[in-house]
Order: C-alpha cells, then sequence, then structure tokens
C-alpha cells in the first residue's frame, strides 16, 4: 500500500514513517484471498489515499478536518500514524483525544491507552475533560490491564465530575470492576444505580458473580430481575447458565436452560448447549451430554467435543473419550492436547501400554500441544 509521508500532509519535514503496521498486512493478507474481501479493501485504500491527498492540500486545516483524519485512522488501527497527527494537531477538544485513546484500546495497546486517558486528565483544561464517550473507550483498557487502583481511580473521577450518572457509564464500571477481581466494587456500582438499571446493568452483574463462582448469588439477582419485570435475553441467560455450571447447580441450570426456549421462545445458541454439556459432564452425567451432543440442531464446534473430553479425563470415561478424539480430529487434526488428555487418562486407570501408544501416535501426526502461559506479578 502506498501512503503519503507525514511530513507532506503536515508540510513539515519529520522521519520517514513506516508503510503500514504488521496487523494491518496480516488484514489485507486474508482480505486479498477473497474476491469480496480484495474488492472491499482496494475501495477503503483508494478512500484512505483520496482522504490523505485532500488533507494535505487543504491549505487550512480545521478541528473537524484533523479529528476525521486521527479518528479514521485510529479506527483503521494505523494509530502511529493518528498519533502523529494529533501530536502535530494546533488546537485539540474531546473528540481528538477519545478518538485516540479508542484506536488504542481496539489496537489492544491498553497501556498507551491508559497513559494518554491520564496525560489527559492531568491538563486540568476544561475542553480536554473526559465525556462520557471517552470513559467508555479506556475502559476495556483498564479491564485488559487488570489494575483495580487504575480503576477505581477511573471511577472516583467519574463520580467527581457526574459522569456516573450515565446508566452507559455505570454498565461498564459493573463490568470493569467484575474483569478486575473487584465483585464487591460491582455490586456497589449496581445498587447506587437504583432507577436507571436496565437488562445490561442486570446482565452485568449477573456474569460478573458467575465469573467469581458466586452462584448462589448470581442466581438470586437472576430471580429478582425477573420479579421486576426486566426481561432476559440469551446472553442472560448465559450468564445465569455459566454460574449454575461452576456451582455445581445442575437441575436449576436444566431449569433455566428449559425457560428460555419454552417460556421466552428464545433459540439456544452453541454457548447455550455447551454450558448444559459442561454442566452435565462436570455432574458425572456423561451419557446425557453426549446425547444432548448427537442431536444438537447445530454443527458442533471442537470446544463442545473438548469439553466433554475434558470431563471424561475427570472420570475415567475411556471409550467416551476416544469417541471425542475422533470428533475432535474429523474437525481439527492440528493440535496434540487432546491426545495428552487421553494418554493422562489412561495412565491414570492403569492402562500404560495405551497411554504409551497414544503418546507415540501424537508424535507420528506431528501434532503440537500448545503451552500454557501464566501473568506473573500485579498491575496497578
Amino acid at each position: 500500500m502506498t501512503w503519503f509521508p507525514p511530513s507532506q500532509l503536515l508540510g513539515q519535514q519529520r522521519p520517514p514513517f513506516r508503510a503500514a503496521s504488521p496487523h494491518l498486512h496480516s488484514l489485507i493478507a486474508l482480505l486479498l484471498g477473497h474476491q469480496d474481501g480484495r474488492r472491499q479493501l482496494l475501495q477503503i485504500h483508494a478512500q484512505l489515499v483520496a482522504h490523505q491527498a485532500a488533507f494535505g492540500e487543504m491549505p487550512t486545516k480545521n478541528m473537524v478536518t484533523w479529528n476525521v483524519m486521527i479518528t479514521g485512522f485510529a479506527a483503521w488501527g494505523e494509530v502511529e500514524y493518528a498519533r502523529i497527527l494529533f501530536e502535530h494537531m494546533p488546537c485539540k477538544n474531546v473528540v481528538s483525544w477519545t478518538g485516540l485513546i479508542d484506536g488504542y484500546t481496539r489496537a489492544c495497546l491498553s497501556g498507551e491507552a491508559v497513559a494518554l486517558f491520564r496525560h489527559m486528565i492531568a491538563g486540568g483544561i476544561s475542553r480536554f475533560s473526559p465525556s462520557e464517550i471517552t470513559v467508555l473507550a479506556v475502559i476495556p483498557a483498564i479491564s485488559n490491564l487488570g489494575g483495580i487502583l487504575m480503576g477505581e481511580m477511573l471511577h472516583g473521577y467519574c463520580e467527581k465530575n457526574g459522569l456516573v450518572s450515565d446508566v452507559w457509564v455505570g454498565n461498564s464500571l459493573i463490568d470493569m470492576y467484575a474483569k478486575i477481581g473487584s465483585v464487591q466494587n460491582s455490586l456497589k456500582v449496581f445498587n447506587e444505580m437504583l432507577d436507571r438499571r436496565n437488562l445490561v446493568s442486570w446482565t452485568s452483574i449477573i456474569s460478573g458473580f458467575a465469573m467469581h463462582g458466586l452462584s448462589i448469588e448470581a442466581v438470586e439477582l437472576f430471580a429478582e430481575m425477573r420479579r421486576e419485570g426486566i426481561r432476559p435475553n440469551r446472553i442472560t441467560f448465559l450468564s445465569v447458565l455459566n454460574a449454575c455450571n461452576h456451582g455445581g447447580l445442575v437441575e436449576k441450570g436444566l431449569a433455566f436452560f428449559k425457560s428460555m426456549v419454552y417460556e421466552y421462545n428464545i433459540n439456544p445458541e452453541v454457548k447455550h448447549f455447551g454450558c448444559i454439556i459442561d454442566m452435565l459432564g462436570r455432574a458425572g452425567r456423561l451419557s446425557e451430554a453426549e446425547q444432548i451432543i448427537e442431536g444438537l440442531p447445530m454443527e458442533v464446534n471442537v470446544v463442545v467435543w473438548r469439553t466433554l473430553l475434558g470431563c471424561c479425563s475427570k472420570y475415567g470415561e475411556v471409550e467416551m473419550g476416544q469417541r471425542a478424539i475422533k470428533k475432535i480430529l474429523n474437525l481439527e487434526r492440528e493440535s496434540g492436547g487432546d491426545f495428552a488428555v487421553l494418554s493422562n487418562m489412561l495412565n491414570e486407570l492403569g492402562w500404560f501400554s495405551d497411554a504409551e501408544q497414544a503418546r507415540k501416535l501424537l508424535d507420528e501426526r506431528k501434532t503440537v500441544k500448545v503451552p500454557g502461559l501464566a501473568l506473573v506479578g500485579e498491575i496497578r
């Protein structure tokens, strides 16, 4: 792709800028592999080049044109290019800051997004004050970093400046606190919202409790939500099913699933079925779980079969585990982790020769077992 250098856009001499980011090259390669994608890419590229040319030829650039270029390149993933334009912008406003923060967040550059937000509020200038949109742009970055102190700092800023009264900010704070490990703060924000709570608020707090293993509390919140006349959707049901799954509340989970289908007429998706299968498997009801998989009205992915395989390993169901592996291999032949699960299961049962055969089969297929990763240390 051909990009105009920043020096040409800005009328100043600057260090040479790279052609495009690595993830952009990957996206281009993916799009070029398909006829519709190739056509779409060429159209987007032509528009970007045209906009660059028009911007560079403008004798006078106002705040709107600067912001359009910054937010456009940030949305496309070219955050370094957007940052250069941002730094050269003679007079910034909240749209400029928010557009770049959102670009960093979308590009998974969470540290840069939070640093820019801090720089924004440190200026103390009214025209730079974050809006509700700015807060919504930076919250996912804080959730990704997992810093409780950063989350509390943002929450305090929102309370001080009256932003927490916005229902979407409140909902995002509930979700953020749950993801960074402070379900108490999630509940505090939820309780303070009172009559401003909507379905997203309830779903977020139920999901947060489920995430932290507080299954009974999540089920009670779901019941309270229905008493207040809030109609659950498929995401709400998925959250309460996850709570039942992790809490071993099998009968309640099955009752919720039936309610979703017959009372609320919501067609279950693979994720709902996967949750039910995992719940039955954890409880040792493997035959029921396998029957559900075989009778599913949609195509089953490897995640569902791996869920069953993990439960087979827990209860030593070798024959069912072998059937699960065959299904997995029909869908994905590269992963070796499934053979490792089978080998470990056979070893635990004392079937050492069969376990060795599973390991040999793993080597013969030249499959790869993806290593696990761990994050060490606390991000504040």
